[in-house]
């Protein structure tokens, strides 16, 4: 086993340590206030070291008490939920909250935990296991409504500050139950097997005018003639019938080669805007922290932003992924598209000329990554 295994493997099993920083703190406190107690008694003659003594014993006895109650309490939480996941009677739930997400731009997820016992003005927190090996730090759900006194139901939202704009995948959760003093966390693992998507935001983005290039289907006329440009890049090489007048001189003065730029046309079916966003990389940016991550994320936001702005535009938008999706039902075609970027990822089996059709698209993203050539 390699350091980092062992790293990983002590760090698991911390998760499981059934006291807290503050008992440990606490036990410290209490050892070193007996040492110095212990060492004014003996060595004190005073008449009110018997009464002294007597508050000091009064006091441990009543502190024992409250720590007995708490780790008790702590205790049958734990076996009457060993009880109810040996009967395969634990539900739980684990879902994207997309509102609370949109509305705090933080991905949340909604949790539900039934039947659960909370110890005696105690805490029930939760650590969750994603993507095989990473793991979530400890956490306690905000509930939306204040339950009742006693309650077998735990139901809430966290914001999760995760790193990447992807799909993640949850297999298990950890449940800690934590006395009122939060002395005693003892950990109770629950299988899971859920999965969500963090969604992109976007970007400031104005100025954005795009004309339509095609309509699904040319026997639909749509109510209004929009302009469709050429194709090509709007131009094409000269023909005896042009006019001459539209030939670029710039070009033949470069290139030596007669082009004419090709007019604009008025299109009664020229009714969808194709976006095609392509994830191609022609760099190797396996392990390449920066490229996989913060760039991707930083792309992604774009490719979103973008789309967000033409659907605001009422345009009919159709997205083309350059990659193969997980099949997903996630609501409504523009989460179906939110969902598609936030899943994607650089890919080197799809290049820019394979992925493009040019004589749809209206908006083609690249990358700084993209083949210069095929660009």
């Amino acid at each position: 086993m390699k350091i980092s295994g062992y790293r990983n493997y002590f760090k698991q099993a911390g998760f499981y340590i059934p006291f807290t920083l503050y008992f440990l703190l606490f036990t410290i406190a209490t050892v070193a206030a007996y040492k110095i107690l212990q060492s004014y008694l003996f060595n004190s003659e005073s008449s009110f070291v018997d009464i002294l003594t007597l508050l000091v014993k009064v006091a441990a006895f009543f502190g024992l008490i409250l720590l007995s109650l708490a780790f008790i309490s702590v205790i049958t939480s734990l076996l009457y939920l060993l009880y109810k996941r040996k009967k395969a009677q634990i539900n739980f739930q684990l879902s994207t909250d997309l509102q609370e997400s949109e509305l705090h731009h933080k991905q949340t997820v909604r949790l539900f935990i039934q039947p659960v016992i909370k110890p005696l003005f105690g805490f029930v927190k939760l650590r969750l296991q994603y993507d095989e090996k990473h793991f979530s730090d400890k956490f306690s759900l905000l509930e939306n409504t204040q339950n009742k006194f006693f309650s077998t139901t735990i139901s809430g939202t966290y914001h999760w500050p995760l790193p990447a704009i992807k799909e993640y995948h949850v297999q298990k959760a950890i449940l800690y139950f934590e006395d009122v003093f939060q002395f005693f966390s003892i950990a109770v693992d629950l299988p899971a097997s859920s999965h969500f998507f963090t969604q992109p935001g976007t970007l400031k983005q104005t100025g954005l005018k795009i004309l339509p290039r095609k309509t699904e289907e040319t026997n639909t006329r749509i109510d209004e003639m929009r302009k469709l440009e050429g194709e090509y890049l709007n131009y094409k090489n000269f023909e005896n019938n042009d006019d001459v007048r539209r030939i670029v001189w710039k070009i033949y003065a470069k290139n030596k080669e007669l082009v004419v730029r090709v007019p604009e046309i008025m299109d009664p079916y020229a009714s969808h805007v194709y976006l095609y966003a392509s994830f191609f990389t022609d760099f190797n940016i396996v392990g390449n922290t920066p490229a996989e991550v913060p760039f991707l994320n930083y792309y992604k936001m774009m490719a979103w932003t973008v789309y967000d702005n033409l659907i605001k535009q009422n345009m009919e938008v159709r997205y083309i992924p350059d990659q193969e999706l997980p099949k997903r039902q996630v609501g409504n075609p523009q989460q179906m598209v939110k969902y598609a970027i936030s899943t994607s990822q650089w890919q080197t089996f799809n290049p820019l000329k394979t992925y493009c059709k040019t004589k749809d698209a209206s908006v083609v993203m690249i990358s700084s990554l993209s083949n210069v050539e095929e660009v």
